[in-house]
């Protein structure tokens, strides 16, 4: 006779799982009081969301949607909840949730698949939420907790005894949840293709799913935006120009965000050494070293941007390790691990919640006036320069020329020319060239980014006249960083007789 008690057994932990993540995310929900988000990021989302049901873009004039969509495939997950949900923005909070739910399932899984037993999976993979503050990842409103989700389900499938055509399914869509995850696609093919006992058919069959899988976002990309990869990477390492860098600062940028993640997660970090297979290991470990190499090459300031949300696909590797350790003769330093991660993940956990509340209510509530005042006192439409081009685009009714590129491609040509050669030297000379070209009447700033890299101050210097008309208001004690400011612009008289 069937025994069904293992089974059923393991579908209750399955649900345990799905219940304990979606009750976290419910919680959360009433706690910030609905659906909001603490990055402008997450409302470019919502926008372009907003051009596809509506056909145009009447705040980026002639502006395709996909522009300034880095994942394809969150896009398109949040169209589909869109179709079933009343409102965009509790869409947009409910596809984190479910990304959530993917990415605790693809851990708790991959705990198994190792031979972790008993409650080991639940805790790891629940406990994953908890570790590093990678909760707040999931609640930003952007592609961060899918990617980890597709880190953690591709771990899964690598480590799965039957080869399935899943893994081929995932390592073709992968690349449209985040460009990086190309390289670990790539990896995971080699290995499905240079294992034994697979025939010759299985793997034709794979790498025609694999491909096959990524066809419909290439098109996508293709008739929408005329390239075949997303333009938001090459305009954010535009603007930020880190690629000519002198090299101490190249390495002071890497070592400060990879030293803050390393405490985030000390000394669990450490328990990558036990990943099993060797042929997994192998591979997240390149994976590993060709990101961040990458990003030392030409983007390091990037890591550290958003509470150095790109690193964060790296923590279903760290509890996979963490599982591995567990499951192996290494449990009893595992075990040690452990105990002193205690003292480390309250801390790293507390940093994440103080930025997420203080974007909460501090920048994003700050932004949410400046627009309000825009939208109440400026009823002509004019066209106004940002370099936040998410939420003023998603809420408010002017036109708008976003000054680092990701949502006006014309902008990135000005800083290829200028900005990224010079290392960030002629970053004025080229917003003052892009402000000249579309003629704004208004600018609106965060103090953050002004003191960081003079808007101001460069756009005077090239002979404009800038005049602050507006402070957006955040909450009590907000710091002065985290404040919005509308500035009215006034063009150099040469340029204004030329145009």
């Amino acid at each position: 006779m069937l025994d069904l008690g293992p089974i059923l057994k393991g579908q209750g932990t399955v649900a345990a799982c799905v219940f304990a993540t979606a009750a976290i995310f419910a919680i959360v929900y009433w706690i910030i009081g609905g659906a909001v988000f603490p990055t402008d990021d997450a409302f470019i989302n919502l926008h372009n969301a907003q051009v596809i049901h509506e056909g145009h873009d009447e705040n980026y004039i002639g502006v395709p949607a996909l522009v300034g969509a880095t994942s394809g495939v969150h896009l398109a997950l949040l169209l589909a909840i869109e179709k079933v949900v009343f409102s965009d923005t509790l869409a947009l909070y409910l596809l984190g949730a479910f990304c959530g739910v993917a990415y605790v399932l693809g851990l708790f899984l991959a705990c198994i698949n190792v031979g972790c037993s008993r409650l080991e999976p639940m805790l790891i993979a629940v406990g994953g939420l908890i570790f590093a503050g990678t909760l707040f990842q999931l609640l930003n409103g952007m592609d961060t907790g899918l990617a980890m989700a597709a880190v953690a389900w591709n771990i899964k499938l690598l480590t799965d005894k039957r080869r399935t055509i899943s893994l081929p399914l995932l390592c073709g869509i992968m690349p449209f949840i985040r460009p990086e995850l190309s390289l670990l696609s790539v990896g995971s093919m080699l290995i499905l293709l240079l294992e034994n006992g697979h025939s010759l058919r299985f793997k034709i069959a794979a790498c025609a799913t694999s491909l096959l899988s990524a066809v419909p976002f290439l098109m996508w990309y293709w008739v929408d935006t005329g390239s075949l990869v997303p333009s938001t990477v090459g305009a954010k390492t535009y603007y930020f120009a880190d690629r000519y860098a002198d090299w101490p600062d190249k390495l002071r940028f890497v070592s400060l965000a990879t030293a803050r993640a390393a405490v985030a997660c000390f000394p669990l970090f450490l328990c990558v050494r036990f990943i099993r297979p060797r042929s997994v290991g192998i591979v997240l470990a390149v994976f590993a070293t060709i990101f961040i190499g990458s990003y030392l090459w030409k983007f390091p300031s990037g890591l550290s941007h958003n509470g150095s949300r790109y690193l964060y696909i790296f923590a279903p590797i760290i509890l996979f390790g963490v599982a591995c350790g567990l499951s192996s003769a290494a449990r009893t330093n595992t075990l040690r691990f452990v105990g002193i991660s205690a003292l480390f993940l309250p801390l790293a956990f507390g940093g994440q919640l103080s930025d997420y509340w203080t974007h909460l209510t501090g920048n994003q509530k700050s932004l949410s006036d400046a627009v309000h005042w825009i939208n109440e006192n400026l009823p002509d439409r004019p066209t106004i320069l940002v370099h936040d081009a998410g939420y003023v685009a998603y809420a408010g009714h002017v036109r708008l020329v976003d000054l680092v590129g990701l949502k006006t491609p014309a902008a990135i040509e000005f800083h290829k020319r200028l900005t990224y050669p010079s290392a960030g030297e002629l970053r004025s000379k080229a917003i003052a060239e892009i402000a000249r070209s579309f003629h704004p009447k208004y600018l609106l700033a965060l103090q953050e980014w002004n003191e960081k890299f003079g808007l101001v101050d460069g756009l005077r210097e090239q002979g404009w006249v800038v005049e602050e008309v507006y402070t957006g208001k955040g909450q009590t004690n907000t710091p002065s960083p985290d404040i919005y400011h509308i500035y009215k612009l006034s063009e150099p008289i040469t340029a204004a007789r030329q145009s």
